[in-house]
């Protein structure tokens, strides 16, 4: 059965704002903010609003405020910050199993990472959908590799306006990529959805940006130990254990389904280049 509410925790972030304006352009359901009181007067809210998304004050320390905000809803998407993931989450599944939400999207929108992964904020995400589980809550996991418009920036070893590019290891993994705005136009599934814009390594998106920009870039290639000691020094380096992980292809997530959506025509990643 489609849904026909639909609320979102997170919309004033990068992947948030893509998502709210995805939504209210579909005009297929009807669209819930979830928003702190104290933002709620703010300007970009109250575009939303004036948009058709209708706003709902929330503190996610009281779950009164959170339960009827939710009420009602068949589809909460959670796009909060790294910096919530657990003081945002945990206490939006409790709340939503008490409002009767029927699928809960917590904010995952990456690859598959292993199980002891030493980095705090991929067991934060494991910790929200065990706690989604426990409570009886239907979740769906959206994996879709990385965000090209987040990925190619100078702290993971892209810096394209000056023409150089770090690769750590041979550069020879697939990744997949599939942009935000992408991923915001799906459909809604309750279920562990793995979609993929298209898959390229990192040595490919070299080529590519090479093709499209008509110029060479400085490529230089640098030791898999340097992130091993990075991560052994501080398992709070989340740029070292991504970047790890493109190696070992944990953002390799495969398009198996992608054959859901018929329809969907994702951005390719050279348009983010």
């Amino acid at each position: 059965m489609p849904a026909k509410v639909v609320a979102l925790a997170g919309a004033s972030g990068y992947v948030g704002k893509a998502f709210v304006d995805a939504f209210l352009k579909l005009n297929a359901f009807q669209v819930r903010l979830l928003v702190r009181s104290e933002s709620i007067d703010t300007a970009p809210y109250q575009d939303y609003k004036k948009r058709g998304a209708s706003l709902h004050a929330i503190s996610y320390d009281d779950e009164a405020s959170l339960v009827k905000a939710l009420d009602g809803v068949d589809v909460l998407v959670s796009s909060v910050a790294a910096t919530a993931l657990t003081s945002a989450q945990i206490p939006l599944v409790k709340a939503s199993k008490k409002a009767g939400v029927k699928v809960f999207f917590p904010s995952e929108y990456g690859g598959h990472f292993p199980e002891d992964t030493p980095s705090p904020i991929l067991r934060q995400k494991k910790e929200v959908v065990k706690s989604a589980q426990e409570h009886g809550l239907p979740v769906a996991i959206l994996n879709n590799g990385g965000f090209p418009e987040y990925i190619s920036i100078p702290p993971l070893g892209f810096e394209f306006a000056d023409k150089k590019v770090t690769i750590w290891g041979e550069g020879n993994t697939k990744i997949s990529w599939t942009t935000v705005k992408s991923v915001a136009i799906l459909q809604l599934q309750n279920k562990d959805i793995s979609i993929e814009g298209s898959s390229s390594t990192l040595n490919e998106i070299v080529e590519l940006w090479e093709r499209k920009h008509n110029d060479k870039l400085q490529v230089q290639h640098r030791s898999l130990k340097e992130l091993d000691d990075r991560i052994g020094a501080d398992p709070n380096d989340f740029l070292a254990i991504l970047l790890r992980g493109f190696d070992a292809g944990h953002a390799c997530v495969g398009g198996k389904d992608n054959v859901l959506y018929p329809n969907w025509k994702p951005d390719s990643v050279e348009s983010i280049l």
